[in-house]
Formats: structure tokens, sequence, C-alpha cells
């Protein structure tokens, strides 16, 4: 794994690389709280056939964080991705996979530049739970009142920190919950602490209704493979749905011809718990 920073939008954008340059270009966004260097258990059995590219998005791992002290708010992750794909890949359309939230940035990106995403892979970040009007006043007071209160535990050691990534991620090895610990994790005075901005835990008052996923979907003119985890966590933000229902529903807003696959005897971390079963679905589907 190889490392480059950026800047993006006026933020210091770090970069993760595997595989030689020469390759096809794969590029991967990745989700919530997680950092690019997340998808090195994934990359490392890709590099052979592709040059894997992952960002850590603005105030995630390793890049700069945002100066607003309001927080940081999705559209920004789409332009963000729009100028790093200008600057990597001008030219040619890209091959791009998305996890979680870094699938649902994905997903709007290909359907807002149809023109610029050849084959698009999202992984559990079309689960997108429906929420009515009727939450968004709740949404605003919650983001208000959250407003520089939001902070991350701190451990007294690396260790530690990873420890407790392990007791969130049971499918965690002890060797991958450290690695992802250095990519994490920052040292303070008082331990080491996530290194992402605190402010991401924040409620973002402005959310996208599912007809409107919907409609950025329907526009996306790319080869599609949707991705979910037998046993994903997600299943939780659905309420009292018929969750696997819901998952066949979403599914069938993608355009005709969309694949979809299931990693068996995983969770929502699908990168990090099955990353040789995931790597041999997305060979598959890009060959």
């Amino acid at each position: 794994m190889r490392t480059k920073d950026l800047t993006i939008h006026g933020l210091k954008q770090r970069l993760y690389a595997w595989g030689s340059p020469q390759l096809p270009k794969l590029f991967l966004l990745h989700g919530w709280l997680d950092t690019g260097a997340g998808f090195q258990f994934l990359a490392e059995r890709l590099q052979d056939r592709f040059h894997c590219i992952a960002p850590d998005m603005r105030g995630y791992g390793k890049s700069g964080h945002a100066r607003n002290p309001l927080g940081y708010f999705f559209h920004e992750y789409v332009a963000d991705a729009h100028a790093l794909f200008a600057k990597l890949s001008p030219e040619e359309p890209i091959r791009l996979l998305g996890h979680s939230l870094g699938g649902m940035v994905a997903s709007v990106y290909a359907g807002s530049f149809p023109e610029r995403v050849a084959q698009l892979i999202n992984i559990e970040g079309y689960l997108v739970p429906e929420r009515p009007p009727q939450v968004a006043p709740g949404r605003v007071r919650d983001w208000i009142e959250g407003l520089g209160k939001k902070r991350f535990r701190t451990f007294p050691s690396l260790k530690a920190f990873a420890e407790r990534l392990r007791r969130a991620n049971p499918h965690l090895t002890e060797e991958r919950a450290h690695f992802l610990a250095k990519h994490l994790a920052k040292r303070t005075a008082r331990g080491f602490t996530m290194a992402a901005d605190p402010k991401h835990k924040l409620l973002e008052p402005y959310w996208l209704p599912i007809e409107a996923h919907y409609a950025f979907w329907g526009q996306i003119r790319a080869r599609c493979l949707l991705v979910s985890a037998e046993k994903t966590e997600m299943a939780a933000r659905f309420g009292g749905a018929d969750f696997w229902s819901a998952v066949r529903e979403r599914e069938a807003r993608f355009r005709p011809g969309t694949e979809t696959a299931q990693v068996p005897d995983c969770g929502h971390m699908v990168h990090h718990h099955r990353p040789e079963a995931l790597a041999e679905i997305v060979s598959k589907f890009l060959k």
C-alpha cells in the first residue's frame, strides 16, 4: 500500500493505492467512520489486475478537517469525488466501488454524471431506509443541539483502540484490527482517539428521501453490481419493515440487467470480514 496527498476543494485528501499505475484504475469509496486504508484486505487481492485507489474522504482518517463548525454535508463528498476523478481519470470513464456511505456517494455520482462511470459496485450503500417528511423538524433540532458537543472516546493505547474495534466488529481478526487502528486513530496527549472529525457524528439536517435516490439510480448508465451481506446489521435501520423485501425493491430501481450478489456468513463490513469472498465477486463482475 502506497500513500499520496492531494488538495481537493482546499482540503488535504489522503489517497491509498495498490497495484501498478499501468493497470486499469478502480476507485474505492469508504463508509461512515471508516478509512480508505480499510480496503487493504480487498485491494491486496485485486492489485494484480487493478490499480486500486481509495481516498480518505473529507474529515476522515488522515484527510483534512473542514473548518465549517456546522459539520459535513452529503453532497460535499460527491463534489470531492468528482474533483478526484477529474484529476486522476480526466478522460476515461471510471470503475467505481463504494461501501455504505461510499456506496451512496458512488450511486449519486453515477446518476449525476452517468457518462463518467463505466462500472459501479455498490456494497450495501443502496440499503437506504424510507423516512417520512415528518422526521425533518426533529433532525434539524438534533443537529443544532449537537453542534460543538460531539466527541470520540480516548483509549490508553493503540492496542486498546484495536480491541474496541474488535468488540464492535467481532469478525475482525486481531491482525486486521491492529492494521485498521493505525489508520483510524491518532495520538493525543491523553492517548489514542479517532482521527476522524467528531462533527461526523452530527445527524445531518438534510437527507435525500428514498424517491430522490431512486431518481439518481434511474439515471445511471454504468454496468451495476449490488452487493449485500447475509447477516448485515443494516436490517435494524429498517425497523419493523420486511427488510429483504425492501432490499429487493431497491435493487429493482437500478437499470435492467443490474447484477446482485450476497456474501454469506458476513456482516455489514464486508471488506473487513470476508475480503476473499468479496474479491472473487468483484473480479468476476469486472472481468
